[in-house]
């Protein structure tokens, strides 16, 4: 099966990507839109947080970027995610020099993924995410 579907089977599923350097975020945003998901960006986490205290907008995953500028890293938002909206899944991004068991206390499918990162793996861990919300 290739990772793109037809616009008219679109999924509802919506991840909202967060990451500093524009090139990543808009490859990975468009690349996820491609495969059929709705995509909202964020530069930071402190846009994020706006992003997600808006309740009439579901964010079914939260796909972030571990270092970035503002006042918390990915860390820090999966934090307030699990917080503050149970059911929304979490991926973090970022070098694995940084505390890997750190990040496998905040996501469900292993503590990381390394950047630089395959889409197509990305693009199988929210699938695997989603599928698992399901059951």
């Amino acid at each position: 099966m290739s990772p793109a579907q037809p616009k008219s089977s679109r999924a509802a599923e919506t991840v909202l990507v967060v990451e500093d350097e524009v090139l990543i975020r808009v490859v990975i945003a468009e690349y996820l839109w491609e495969c059929g998901f709705k995509v909202v960006e964020a530069v930071n986490a402190d846009e994020a947080l706006l992003v997600l205290q808006h309740a009439e907008l579901t964010i079914d995953v939260v796909f972030s970027d571990i270092e970035m500028p503002g006042s918390m890293d990915g860390f820090a938002l999966a934090k307030w995610v699990r917080a503050n909206r149970p059911g929304t899944e979490v991926i973090l991004a970022g070098s694995p020099g940084r505390a890997a068991h750190a990040a496998g206390d905040l996501c469900e499918e292993g503590p990381m993924l390394a950047k630089p990162y395959d889409h197509q793996m990305v693009l199988d861990r929210i699938r695997r995410l989603l599928a698992g919300r399901k059951r």
